[in-house]
């Protein structure tokens, strides 16, 4: 009796007590990451007076004058420009994409903190200030207003120079 007891007892405990499996993994996780390619650029100041101007000369900022300050995380180039092909007040002075000053066309050079306003400020097709720059660099450049041969008024004229990063 005490053996049928026992078998009853095991074969209740088999069926109460559920068993459970070896340790086997049934999920397996791994974590993805990824970086985004962010371009940022900045610069200080945000404008400049040439002050009263006259015909046919060249006047030029400071060596270094403009600060871009480069927050991309990755490499980058970039490029100035004016955003308009005429300069806005009164009677509008032409933007020459040429670099050559005529009557009501003024001319803009830039350069990289050299002074050498190597580097034409075009409209139409900007040129490049800062090719393969590194990321988190920042660098300097400067300005040269070459005014017209003539102006047709007197009233204040502006243009717009931007500097535009993409991933490079």
């Amino acid at each position: 009796m005490n053996i049928k007891f026992l078998g009853i007892l095991v074969a209740l405990l088999l069926v109460l007590v559920p068993v459970s499996l070896v340790g086997a993994a049934t999920t397996a996780d791994v974590t993805v990451s990824a970086t985004p390619q962010f371009v940022s650029v900045s610069v200080s100041p945000t404008s400049y007076g040439f002050g009263s101007v006259a015909t046919s000369a060249n006047y030029s900022t400071s060596t270094g004058y403009f600060t871009i300050t480069n927050g991309s995380s990755v490499q980058t180039d970039q490029t100035i420009a004016v955003v308009n092909s005429t300069w806005v007040g009164g009677i509008a002075w032409t933007h020459s994409d040429t670099g050559t000053p005529d009557a009501d066309t003024a001319a803009l050079y830039s350069s990289k903190n050299t002074g050498a306003f190597n580097i034409i400020v075009k409209n139409a097709s900007p040129n490049y200030i800062a090719e393969n720059q590194a990321a988190t660099t920042n660098y300097q450049f400067e300005l040269r207003l070459c005014t017209p041969t003539s102006f047709s008024d007197g009233v204040l004229k502006s243009n717009v120079v931007r500097v535009t990063a993409v991933a490079g």
